[in-house]
């Protein structure tokens, strides 16, 4: 598997579930990142909380890739959109609903509602394609969080 680290980001609202959120980035991430809010103010205005989950290490990257689950990085590994989530510094790009994701599912977003956007560097190198490494680096996770039964079950109700 091919990544050089991981980032997910959400926004929270004055009178959203900030833990909630942090919780959520914690399971998601499997606990491998280091998670920072900073006290910002929208653009209108109002005040929120922006939650930052930064995984750098390689190994660390690669295992917390395992807790999205065999699902859906299945079914990432097979969109026809694959190609147009990766930019041209090799960023895999997604974006997961907030609110499922508190609910402890792993949902893509439909763009309606808040999101916790993600982004993968993939480590790829002069002469090798980053649709392939993609896909490699996504069925390879997807077998290993088969195996390891992963995603792990989320209590919302701990938060």
């Amino acid at each position: 598997m091919a990544v050089h680290n991981i980032t997910w980001n959400a926004t929270s609202s004055g009178v959203g579930s900030t833990t909630g959120i942090e919780a959520a980035l914690n399971w998601l991430t499997g606990g491998e990142a280091e998670i920072t809010q900073e006290k910002v103010k929208s653009y209108h205005g109002a005040r929120m909380t922006m939650l930052r989950a930064h995984i750098q290490q390689k190994k660390a990257a690669k295992h917390s890739i395992c807790h999205l689950g065999p699902e859906f990085l299945n079914q990432l590994s097979h969109s026809p959109d694959l190609e147009s989530r990766i930019d041209e510094q090799n960023i895999l790009h997604i974006r997961l609903s907030i609110s499922s994701l508190i609910r402890g599912s792993i949902e893509f977003s439909k763009g309606i509602e808040e999101q916790v956007k993600g982004r993968i560097k993939l480590e790829v190198y002069p002469g090798q394609d980053a649709i392939e490494n993609a896909r490699v680096m996504l069925t390879t996770a997807a077998n290993k969080a088969r195996i390891a039964g992963l995603p792990v079950e989320f209590d919302p109700r701990n938060v």
